[in-house]
């Protein structure tokens, strides 16, 4: 707020100062930018939810409708098969219930077609020592593996492991997905992987968040940017000019009229 004596109170007068316009020009493009991200990415969110809910409600996939090219991701899956217990990933860095701990992945081969899912079976506490992987009671046999199918989406995280093909099973990888999980086997696989339900045979601690933040939460992240914007465009035009003493006239002046 300017404290210049010389400037009327009663007309609004402006008094420039170059640095806090400078500073101002900067913050204030920048906030507003936050502020749309914050709502795209609001907008993305509710796309995902969306697209789960819709394939949610379609009845559960079987082994003959993963030859087609339908859009599967959400897709709820029964399938039938064995998994491969001595070929089993450990993915690392998952946290739960503030415990650090692994997924578990293993292959699972379906009956009939010999088509290979990759299967995420949940989570798993880590042990204290990092040179131990945790204990996983293997699936022995056929079986019907239910859960959703999954796809990584765009921009998923990734952690560099330096792995690329095993001397050892089991192997503790920093991210998977059908992709890698082809070059780390040296087998093809579906394009979509099978995260088990609960009640699914061969199920640990499942549950995936459909998105890690919800959209409303994006949504209130872009008010507190728009927010911080127009705070910012206030205090500067107070500071450069002599707003603060022109408005406590004007409203004198109102309340002497009454």
């Amino acid at each position: 707020m300017t404290t210049d004596p010389q400037l009327p109170v009663d007309k609004f007068c402006w008094q420039p100062n170059v640095k806090l316009a400078l500073l101002v020009a900067f913050l204030l493009p920048s906030l507003i930018v936050l502020g749309f991200w914050q709502l795209s990415r609001a907008d993305e969110k509710r796309a995902i939810v969306a697209h789960f809910d819709r394939n949610q409600q379609s009845k559960p996939a079987l082994v003959g409708d993963l030859s087609g090219t339908a859009d599967m991701q959400y897709r709820l899956a029964w399938l039938r098969g064995e998994l491969d217990p001595k070929r089993r990933i450990f993915l690392d860095n998952r946290v739960r219930h503030n415990r650090p701990g692994y997924e578990v992945l293993e292959v699972l081969t379906l009956e009939d077609s010999g088509v290979r899912v990759l299967v995420n079976r949940g989570w798993v506490a880590a042990p204290l020592d990092r040179n131990k992987l945790s204990t996983v009671v293997s699936v022995s046999g056929s079986a019907q593996f239910r859960g959703f199918l999954y796809r990584n989406l765009p921009g998923s995280f990734i952690l560099d492991d330096g792995v690329t093909v095993p001397d050892d099973w089991p192997v503790r990888l920093g991210w998977i997905s059908v992709e890698r999980a082809s070059a780390v086997f040296q087998q093809l696989f579906y394009d979509y992987q099978l995260r088990l339900d609960r009640d699914s045979p061969g199920a640990l601690e499942t549950g995936w968040p459909t998105v890690a933040v919800q959209p409303e939460k994006h949504t209130a992240y872009a008010v507190q940017w728009f927010t911080m914007a127009a705070v910012l465009v206030v205090m500067a035009v107070s500071a450069m000019s002599n707003l603060t003493s022109w408005l406590a006239a004007f409203l004198q002046r109102v309340q002497n009229e009454r």
